[in-house]
């Protein structure tokens, strides 16, 4: 009995478990969400000075957003009652119901981002709507004093002592020069997305980025990233894309250098940098990303931004039909061949035309399906120099073409095909391998055949050859196999294998790798990247011989 009475006592003084949080701790945990340093303080607050209609955006900052960070912008400002209100957590003007989320045209829309950046900061905001002017302080969340001020219409908010109440946040904090590069790049995102708006970053008292009001989104790309080489644009079933893309050559071994926007929102999309990776096909060198800056519109009801605290994740109602768009309109940047080599109709029309009204029907009906009149007849030509392994061909502008790179690209392209075409051997190739290799050999019989080589085993340490992909010489069969074993990246090894080639070209053999060329997906870059076609004007020829002499 008393040991019963004593477990019954126990449950009865044992603590509640369960606790409302205080709105303090609230706050921290959104800004944790929200906030990850201080280029995330000022984007959250620069989006808030967009949607305020501001033209003239600066923000100043002091020890990389740790010690500083002040946003000033002319736009509409607000009242007392709104600029108090604003600092509670979930208060905003972008929503009023749970369908406005649907139809999102605003930048921010939580309602969290001023409660959470003050309860993590010293945070003072002064603000003017036309009427009256209010000037706050807040201390960690918490209003410690509401005034008057004078100032013109608009909002500027100070920002000191970033995460000063947090030290498990600020301990993990980056260096003030890298916290001061991620908010220049933060600006440069924004400044893209926002053409029409001037910008102005002061680091440490030093304006490090500025961008004027431009008239439209090539002035400002050019103005914040410098020139592209390719222009993008491209509509599918009301969605539209248009942007600019750089030349292959100028890809990065990561992703800093794509900027994506969805209606004017600075987003990451894993299926817009797959269809901008695979628009590239392949021109790409492995392991490369493209530098980009695309601009998506498409109706604010089929996507949601709503799936990060920070809003740069979206989810696609329909993530192939974004695919398709951004990659055949990348594709179509570089003049990709058309799907068919057909005329269209109107096109078959004028090739059979004129009529031979005198000729035989059975005739008539013959040249209609002979297959020259169904494929656009091109003109071949003859380079009118040689210079090593580059052909000049003739033309406004001239053609500088680079014979090795040329024949890298065929042969990639070839065996990049479902079907290679390949060349039967008169007598097999035979090549012998060591013990250990022989273990592997019909494993890399049955992986030569991607590549277009037919092989197969004789005996147990030997690989007959017995048709070679065309681009690829039988005397240089041995050499492939020895370097295939070390370097199973087709570009590389090819690029490598053809640009090692001793070889002598003819007018003739150039004109025939020329023609092949134009048949190519990409006739511009070999499989690396670099170019092998560059057109050359005669003023450009004559100026670079008068240097030359």
């Amino acid at each position: 009995m008393v040991g019963f009475g004593t477990k019954s006592q126990e449950r009865k003084t044992m603590t509640k478990k369960i606790a409302r949080l205080r709105s303090d701790v609230i706050n921290q945990i959104a800004a944790g969400e929200v906030l990850e340093n201080p280029a995330s303080a000022v984007k959250e607050l620069v989006e808030n000075a967009i949607d305020a209609g501001a033209l003239r955006i600066r923000v100043e900052i002091k020890g990389g957003g740790h010690q500083l960070i002040r946003v000033e912008d002319d736009g509409v400002g607000m009242g007392r009652e709104d600029a108090l209100e604003c600092l509670e957590r979930h208060a905003t003007s972008k929503i009023r119901q749970t369908d406005d989320l649907l139809s999102l045209a605003t930048m921010g829309f939580r309602g969290e981002a001023l409660a959470a950046i003050a309860s993590v900061a010293q945070l003072e905001l002064q603000t003017m709507d036309g009427d009256e002017s209010t000037r706050l302080e807040v201390e960690a969340g918490r209003v410690v004093a509401v005034e008057c001020c004078a100032r013109n219409r608009g909002t500027t908010i100070d920002v000191r002592s970033l995460f000063y109440n947090v030290p498990a946040r600020l301990k993990f904090q980056k260096s003030a020069a890298s916290s001061s590069a991620q908010t220049l790049k933060t600006m440069q995102m924004i400044a893209l997305a926002q053409p029409e708006i001037a910008f102005t970053l002061v680091s440490q008292e030093r304006v490090v980025f500025e961008a004027e009001a431009a008239l439209d989104w090539r002035e400002r790309a050019k103005d914040v990233l410098g020139s592209f080489a390719h222009e993008v644009k491209g509509e599918r079933d009301g969605y539209v894309i248009y942007g600019l893309i750089g030349s292959p050559e100028e890809a990065k071994g990561n992703r800093s250098g794509q900027y994506v926007f969805v209606n004017r929102r600075p987003i990451f999309s894993p299926v817009i940098a797959r269809a901008l990776k695979d628009g590239y096909s392949t021109r790409l060198p492995e392991g490369k990303h493209p530098t980009a800056v695309l601009y998506l519109e498409l109706p604010p009801d089929e996507f949601d931004v709503n799936v990060h605290p920070q809003k740069r994740d979206v989810r696609f109602q329909d993530d192939s039909k974004v695919y398709r768009l951004v990659e055949r309109a990348i594709a179509s940047a570089f003049g990709a061949a058309p799907e068919t080599a057909f005329l269209s109709p109107l096109e078959f029309k004028d090739a059979i035309l004129p009529w031979d009204r005198e000729a035989p029907v059975a005739e008539s009906v013959c040249r209609e399906v002979q297959p020259e009149l169904l494929i656009p007849k091109r003109e071949k030509k003859v380079p009118v120099a040689l210079i090593g392994s580059l052909a000049l061909f003739e033309g406004d502008p001239c053609v500088l073409l680079d014979l090795k790179g040329a024949e890298a690209r065929l042969l990639f392209e070839n065996i990049e095909k479902k079907t290679p075409h390949v060349q039967a051997l008169l007598l097999p190739i035979e090549i012998h391998l060591s013990s250990e290799e022989a273990r592997l050999g019909e494993e890399w019989v049955d992986e030569w055949k991607t590549w277009g080589i037919e092989a197969r085993l004789l005996g147990s340490r030997t690989v007959a050859i017995d048709a070679l992909p065309v681009g690829l010489e039988p005397d240089e069969a041995a050499d492939f196999f020895t370097q295939w074993k070390t370097e199973k990246k087709a570009a590389s090894l090819i690029c490598r294998l053809c640009r090692s080639r001793k070889k002598v070209y003819s007018l003739q053999e150039a004109a025939l790798i020329e023609e092949k060329l134009a048949e190519c997906q990409d006739g511009v870059y070999d499989p690396l990247g670099r170019v092998i076609r560059k057109e050359v004007r005669e003023e450009q020829m004559i100026e670079w011989l008068s240097h030359a002499t």
